[in-house]
């Protein structure tokens, strides 16, 4: 287990704890995540993978390289960010952050 799935166990048994809740998304901001991209392009310039969930847009991002290989089962092009470097990028966007799918410690934050 990794520790942003520690908290988020903990905010998933108190969802009325905001300070379980802001341990969460604190870890999150801190932690470097792996994205999801469409393409392997070289650049600065990255494009992530977009995925239609609950008739929303999503981003796909994991907590550990393996996670997100485990994901494709695959060789997948991702960009290395911390979280609040992920959120910056798409905010305003109507984009939301799929963060660990199919995995128990798997969250949806919405756009």
């Amino acid at each position: 287990m990794t520790p942003l799935d520690t908290a988020q166990a903990a905010m998933e048994r108190a969802p009325d704890d905001d300070a379980a809740r802001l341990a969460f998304y604190g870890l999150f901001a801190g932690t470097e995540l792996f994205l999801m991209l469409s393409d392997d392009t070289p650049g600065d310039n990255v494009t992530p993978a977009l995925f239609a969930v609950e008739g929303a847009q999503y981003i796909l991002a994991f907590d550990l390289e393996e996670r997100l290989s485990g994901f494709t089962g695959d060789t997948t092009p991702y960009a290395a960010l911390p979280g609040r470097g992920l959120v910056s990028m798409i905010a305003g966007q109507g984009v939301g952050i799929a963060f660990n799918a199919d995995l128990p410690s798997a969250v949806l934050i919405p756009p």
